[in-house]
């Protein structure tokens, strides 16, 4: 037997040579300078490196497609939530174009506010100042010489409203801008083609809307508060809005006689002096809210912004930075794992040559740098070209959002200081994956590698032990996020944290310790594989002999199941708590249909669907001015219909302001004196219907019915019904005023013009009696006595089939045709999971990472088992016997992986489902609820992943074994 014995004489060689090929580097005192043949052996390490990625393309190849896709992600993800958040000198063309700043308003209420309105702002206490020359019932064009003068400055009004037009079948919405583009305002309206339109009759159509159906030319027919329009478009023009998307652009605003219809108001100031902060400040005290183009480009300091405005868009930067951390810590997490399996692997193909290097000479430290000047240049490749792809992707995504003018506006943003973050961690990932193998060099056994026997050293009780530390810091993480170890036991908040961190946090920590003892595990693997079949038995055993190999593999399919365990595991304990506090909106196969008030055309409803039933749903019309999207700014009669229990008067039933809780159940219910009615609770509302529309949706009897068209009202629950079966309806108007300063604590000015008491049907408080009540606690008939002169509008309306059968998706997406933009037609269908793709995704992507990690981990094993293959296939072993012990190393591998991710992913699972369902809510009373929380374990998701994945991959493994071995004569 020959035995291989290091020589003697200086790294590099038995006769002493150089690893830098002879050059003798040297300080000025004329010994070799330490940095500079350090730096020379990284440099002869990096050119070997280089050459060995070129050789080996595949092995290559795998490092970096699992490198470049993590950080493809993330780094997309930054530049797409860059280029979205659009702040500070961003918003200038959108909001002014050219001009020097925005005015907006103005408030009854003096303003204060950040650099820019976007960022945040408020109403302060004190009424603001009137504008000399203001005419508060006027639009933006009558009071522009008003706000000129104040300014000191010209000004271009502007004011945006919403218009309904029909193309094709469609009766659809359409925003629309005032606005005077001969102005010149820059990149704020520009005119692609045609010319600028005179007076209120001519209108631009925009780029984005052309894609939509409207003409770029002809007539234009527009409904805007109730008044037709026709409009004649004389161009196409391209507008910057930083919300919205408008189609129509008009020099003025349109008018109903004397009256505009404008919405919005605002100003562009123009000119050439830029308007400062101290000018900010000085129109805020008049209730405007200024966005300044200089402000914007030279923010002020802190302690120049109002206190009570401070802090928005700090949270904001703070938010986005703690979500750009957690996203780099994850990529270095993720990374490393997932390249570790494919280091494991390079490393073992590598180990004779290796092992060659260091018989002739070669350093532990020179192996080391060897196997870690492969993972810098491979790392270094694919961080770079993983940043660029996510750069390219963020900009197809804000393309494909952008078609038609629509979608993310903002100016492409690249933070090149981020992405370099970044490509950093995705290298630093890569040379953490690749320290394991480089770490077990030193423990090389070259004879046995030059014998082609490799065997895992045994595991460290070290490592085992680390492991159970930090797995029990991450379970007493979660443990305490979740409040079980608390004194009170309720959930922690510090330092503003929140509890959910502390759980992901102790996840991530336990998982981390888990991967250490995954060594120690394999090897109690392989001692109880003996009762398994043979093939098991021996795939047991060869991840238990390599670990240098398996462990990797098998670390990384924990780690990635079990992150899938404690998110499936939080989000199916979740969506079980969703469902239970689901409530129907209507009764089930019907379809609700729901516009803004004003937009509901029942007869557009019935001609799309004249085979089917529509019902319509009323309410009180309680003449408040915001119902009819209109800002009252003057002191206004609102008309109130309450329920008045005994011992309450009318005052209390519109606003008991006085009323206190006497606990938190209590204040979820809400004032014993508002039960339903206008000014109803939580959802305690009325709603008017038909009587044998009532009758039909809750299935009352010949009695009931009667007592319904008499005048009788359906209650759900026993609230403001008295002990002889009645209740007190109390029907009447009170003042609001709009332009109070302060809470008004007592009711103004209350008028009562009806008294009546009405006999009651009891409903149950149930979720059945919610949906065929239409969501109100109390049902009147319309047609009643009580009723018959109440102001109503309708709210709803119902569709249902005759016969029937449930509403199909194709007649409800025949209603949505007809009834354009502004409405919203839901067929009740009982509680939908809205997570089903996503949860598909979930499983796919990480089945597939699950079989890549694999499958890399049985090539390597099955490559170094050539030998062993021949040695069989020479005693007689067939393909079958060959592909058995493959399709089994494939299977131990992924199961034993999946099964330590399922029983590690369960805990922070477990307490994650805790935390999310601890606390819910009683939808049928509002209260708040705490009965317990809601675990449940996706089994059937798991077993795709924990046993159908392990057993494709063996499939794939045995289908990989297709010819015979070559056979040669064994030298030993």
């Amino acid at each position: 037997m020959t035995t291989l014995v290091r020589p003697e004489g200086r790294p590099g060689g038995p006769t002493g040579g150089r690893a830098d090929g002879g050059r003798h580097t040297r300080d000025a005192g004329g010994e070799p300078s330490r940095f500079a043949a350090w730096r020379a052996s990284w440099a002869v390490a990096l050119r070997m490196a280089r050459r060995d990625v070129r050789r080996h393309k595949g092995r290559s190849a795998l490092v970096v497609v699992m490198v470049v896709l993590p950080t493809l992600l993330l780094s997309a993800l930054v530049t797409v939530a860059a280029t979205s958040d659009v702040s500070g000198a961003e918003v200038i063309p959108s909001m002014m174009g050219s001009g020097q700043a925005l005015l907006e308003g103005p408030d009854a209420l003096m303003i204060s506010q950040e650099a820019s309105t976007t960022q945040g702002y408020g109403s302060g206490p004190e009424q603001a100042k009137p504008v000399p020359g203001f005419d508060a019932s006027g639009d933006a064009f009558t009071n522009a010489d008003a706000v000129s003068q104040l300014v000191g400055a010209p000004v271009v009004p502007t004011s945006t409203f919403l218009a309904r037009t029909t193309i094709g079948d469609r009766r659809v919405s359409v925003d629309a801008t005032a606005l005077d583009g001969r102005a010149g305002l820059g990149d704020k309206l520009r005119l692609l083609s045609g010319r600028w339109p005179e007076g209120d009759r001519q209108a631009l159509v925009t780029a984005h809307w052309l894609s939509r159906g409207l003409p770029d030319s002809g007539t234009v027919t527009v409904t805007v508060a109730g008044a037709q329009h026709t409009l004649d478009i004389v161009g196409v023009a391209a507008i910057r809005e930083l919300y919205g998307s408008p189609g129509l652009v008009v020099s003025e605003p349109l008018r109903n006689g004397t009256t505009s219809v404008s919405g919005r108001h605002a100003w562009i100031v123009t000119g050439d002096d830029p308007v400062t902060w101290s000018e900010v400040l000085a129109l805020n005290q008049y209730g405007f809210q200024v966005t300044s183009a200089a402000v914007l480009r030279d923010p002020p300091s802190t302690a120049e912004i109002p206190e009570e405005a401070r802090g928005s868009a700090a949270a904001d930067n703070q938010q986005l930075n703690l979500v750009i951390a957690l996203g780099a810590a994850m990529l270095l997490i993720t990374t490393a794992l997932l390249v570790g399996p494919a280091f494991a692997v390079s490393a073992a193909r590598q180990r004779r040559t290796l092992a060659l290097a260091a018989s002739n000479g070669a350093s532990t430290a020179v192996l080391r740098r060897t196997v870690l000047a492969q993972a810098l240049v491979l790392g270094t490749a694919s961080a770079v070209l993983g940043v660029l792809l996510g750069v390219a992707a963020a900009r197809g995504i804000i393309a494909w959002t952008m078609r038609g003018g629509q979608g993310i506006a903002g100016p492409f943003d690249i933070r090149w200081g981020l992405l370099a973050g970044v490509a950093l961690c995705a290298v630093a990932s890569t040379l953490i994956a690749a320290l394991a193998p480089a770490r077990r060099l030193g423990r090389l056994d070259i004879v046995g590698v030059m014998r082609g026997q490799s065997v895992s050293p045994r595991p460290s009780r070290w490592v085992f032990a680390a492991g159970l530390l930090i797995a029990g810091a991450g379970g007493a993480l979660i443990l305490w996020g979740t409040g079980l170890i608390s004194t009170d036991g309720g959930v922690r908040y510090v330092f503003g944290v929140s509890p959910e961190v502390f759980v992901v946090a102790g996840a991530v920590a336990l998982i981390l310790g888990a991967l250490f003892l995954v060594p120690m595990v394999l090897a109690g693997v392989g001692r109880l594989g003996g009762s398994l079949p043979t093939s098991l038995r021996i795939a047991a055993r060869d991840l238990a002999r390599h670990r240098s190999r398996s462990a990797p593999s098998v670390a990384a399919v924990l780690a990635a199941v079990s992150g899938l365990t404690f998110g499936l595991t939080g989000l199916s304990s979740d969506t079980v708590q969703r469902e239970r506090e689901y409530v129907a909106q209507t009764i089930r196969g019907e379809a609700l249909v729901q516009a803004p008030t004003g937009l509901l055309d029942v007869a557009a409803v019935r001609a799309a669907a004249p085979s089917l039933v529509v019902s319509e749903n009323f309410a009180v019309d309680t003449g408040d001015p915001w119902l009819r999207d209109e800002e009252p700014t003057a002191p206004y009669r609102l008309l109130f219909a309450n329920v008045v229990p005994d011992g309450c008067t009318p005052e209390r039933s519109v606003n008991d302001l006085q009323w206190i809780p006497p606990n938190d159940d209590e204040a979820y219910l809400g004032s014993p004196c508002q039960v339903a009615g206008t000014n109803g609770y939580n959802g305690m509302t009325l709603t008017l219907l038909p009587a044998d529309e009532i009758a039909r949706r809750l299935g009352l009897d010949a009695a009931q019915s009667q007592a319904v068209r008499d005048g009788a009202a359906v209650v759900r629950g026993t609230r403001g019904v008295d002990a002889s079966g009645t209740v007190r309806i109390v029907r009447g108007t009170t003042l609001a005023d709009p332009t109070a300063v302060e809470v008004v604590d007592a009711v103004q000015d209350l008028e009562v013009d009806q008294d009546v008491r009405v006999p009651v049907i009891a409903m149950p408080q149930t979720k059945d009696s919610a949906a065929r009540m239409l969501g109100a606690s109390l049902v009147l008939a319309i047609d009643t006595p009580t009723t018959r002169d109440w102001p109503t509008l309708p709210t709803t309306l119902t569709v249902r089939d005759p016969s029937g059968s449930p509403i199909s998706d194709e007649t409800a997406e025949q209603l949505s045709l007809a009834l354009g933009d502004d409405a919203w037609v839901a067929v009740e269908q009982g509680f939908q999971r809205e997570d089903r793709l996503v949860v598909a995704i979930l499983l796919g992507v990480f089945a597939l990472l699950v079989l890549v990690i694999t499958l890399t981990s049985t090539a390597l094993t099955l490559a170094e088992q050539q030998s062993d293959q021949a040695t069989l296939a020479a005693l007689g072993a067939t393909r079958g016997t060959r592909r058995a012990m493959a399709a089994a190393q494939a299977f131990m591998l992924a199961a034993v992986g999946c099964l330590l991710g399922v029983a590690v992913g369960l805990v922070p699972g477990s307490a994650m489902a805790r935390l999310l369902t601890s606390q819910g809510w009683d939808p049928l009373t509002g209260a708040s609820t705490s009965d317990g929380a809601i675990l449940v374990i996706p089994w059937f998701s798991l077993l795709i992943v924990g046993v159908l994945v392990p057993v494709v991959a063996g499939a794939i493994a045995w289908a990989g074994i297709r010819k015979a071995p070559q056979v040669t004569r064994r030298a030993t």
